[in-house]
């Protein structure tokens, strides 16, 4: 039976890979399971003109279908999508959320490994428990979070339970415009909102460095619960605060560019996103890499104008 398209992780940019290997496999438990090289031809076609060469490397949690893939660019940038000044920015992705445990226990185990784990962590009370977030950042601004609360809650939000962390949980996005997203989704990964939740504890505002009111919406779009989702984010700010990035989530500009999403039928996902928005899909180009098997890949750029690297299973 045809599986539907998953999120797979976080395509992240980065000029630092070892960096980035060393934090999601020692903080987060990921290991790496393939890499591989995209001539100028190939890495012009999915990430845009003037890429002349790129290096996919691929990190997966072990037993389940999830990671994330880390992509280097030549020529390199010295831009990122984000930084602490656009930290409530719209418009491109900004959280890669991680389920812990023993909350406490992530964060000890991050610090003593030299990560900066910011002090400032927030306390909200949803209707299933309390709740607790601390967030890390790491290099080229990508902001990783820690997720404590109820254990039966996360019991249906996550596949791995007995490790320091969960499988990657969602990538948050701050959007203008959420049911833009949500449709596109629908249309052409066959996704919807499996969860929403809402936060005006003033502890959160803390942690994102704001001292402005703060009533966080969310909408999480993807396959199920139990599978890394998108987080579709409205912080409920006011106009003046925080401005939009839409189009600065292009290649070569590192950090947290985009979403990495498996489909077993590439062909069949690509006519659907040139029927949702035309112009959205790119070419499909020959891209082998473990764990996918299906050798061939292409771009999407849903409305929100963040990339989506869809990568080709075995069925």
């Amino acid at each position: 039976m045809t599986q539907r398209p998953a999120v797979y992780g976080p395509l992240i940019s980065t000029g630092e890979v070892d960096a980035h290997v060393r934090l999601l496999t020692e903080v987060f438990g990921m290991a790496v399971v393939d890499r591989t090289a995209l001539d100028a031809s190939v890495a012009s076609d999915l990430f845009g003109a003037g890429i002349e060469a790129a290096q996919l490397t691929v990190l997966q949690t072990p037993g389940v279908a999830s990671g994330a893939v880390l992509v280097s660019f030549e020529p390199a940038s010295a831009e990122t999508v984000r930084s602490y000044e656009t930290r409530v920015d719209r418009d491109a992705l900004k959280v890669i959320d991680f389920y812990a445990p023993d909350y406490e226990g992530a964060i000890r185990h991050a610090r003593s490994l030299g990560y900066e784990v910011v002090e400032a962590q927030a306390e909200y009370e949803l209707p299933e428990g309390v709740f607790r977030e601390a967030h890390l950042w790491a290099p080229d601004n990508v902001v990783t979070a820690f997720l404590g609360g109820p254990a039966e809650f996360f019991a249906d939000f996550a596949q791995v339970l007995d490790r320091r962390t969960s499988e990657v949980q969602s990538i948050s996005a701050p959007l203008s415009d959420g049911q833009a997203a949500v449709d596109y989704y629908r249309a052409v990964f066959g996704w919807d909102v499996v969860y929403e939740y809402a936060i005006d504890d003033p502890s959160f505002a803390e942690l994102l460095g704001i001292e402005e009111p703060l009533r966080l919406r969310s909408r999480n779009v993807g396959a199920s619960t139990r599978e890394p989702y998108v987080g579709l984010i409205d912080y409920g700010l006011p106009p003046e605060v925080g401005g939009s990035l839409l189009g600065r989530a292009v290649a070569p500009r590192r950090g947290l560019l985009g979403v990495a999403v498996s489909v077993e039928d590439l062909d069949a996902t690509v006519a659907a996103a040139a029927a949702a928005v035309p112009g959205s899909a790119g070419p499909v180009c020959p891209v082998a890499l473990a764990p996918f098997g299906g050798g061939r890949a292409a771009v999407l750029t849903p409305p929100h104008a963040v990339p989506h690297l869809v990568l080709e299973r075995q069925g």
